[in-house]
């Protein structure tokens, strides 16, 4: 919190000050996207509401943790800090998020780097978004595709049956009608 520790700050900028710093919790407890500010070692030093409800963990038990703790996938998780580290932004991971239940989640992972004016990284910001439902949609999809190419391949089948039926009944008749006009002339 901004304190008046330096009698030298101008009040109005003090105001200001305060004001942005209740603006941006105002803006972190609104936001529905889950939110970790992470420090260079990969510890999670700050969190937001949106964090906590989709997780379950409390800002005392998570706070001081490293954030693969969060994920499934130790190996791919490990592998964007790596990617991050090089390309500065990743963007639409999916990841498998344990959550404090051990609930698995599945999320969409960015992960963006923070840098000081020297451009040092100074930690990172992971945003996570809940694809729980996007996947039951996608995986109810595919199952009704399924059903559906199974469906047209038994109408195929079928189809197939019938037209060596009606093609072996053709033949057939065509004998028959030989036969017919050969016993006619004879």
């Amino acid at each position: 919190m901004i304190g008046n520790k330096n009698k030298f700050v101008p009040k109005e900028i003090e105001d200001d000050l305060r004001n942005l710093e209740r603006y941006i919790e105002e803006l972190s407890v609104f936001l529905p996207l889950s939110v970790y500010t992470v420090n260079p070692s990969n510890i999670i030093v700050d969190t937001n509401k949106a964090a906590i409800d989709l997780t379950g963990y409390d800002e005392d038990f998570i706070i001081g943790k490293e954030i693969v703790i969060l994920f499934k996938d130790k190996k791919t998780t490990e592998e964007c800090i790596n990617q991050v580290l090089e390309k500065d932004l990743i963007k639409n991971q999916e990841m498998v998020l344990i959550a404090y239940d051990k609930k698995e989640i599945p999320v969409n992972i960015s992960i963006s780097v923070r840098k000081d004016r020297k451009n040092n990284v100074i930690g990172y910001f992971w945003a996570m978004s809940d694809i729980s439902e996007s996947k039951r949609f996608q995986e109810s999809l595919e199952k009704e595709v399924e059903e559906r190419t199974k469906e047209l391949r038994e109408k195929l089948e079928e189809l197939e049956r019938f037209q060596k039926i009606a093609v072996g009944r053709e033949l057939k008749m065509i004998e028959l009608k030989k036969e017919v006009e050969r016993l006619k002339k004879s």
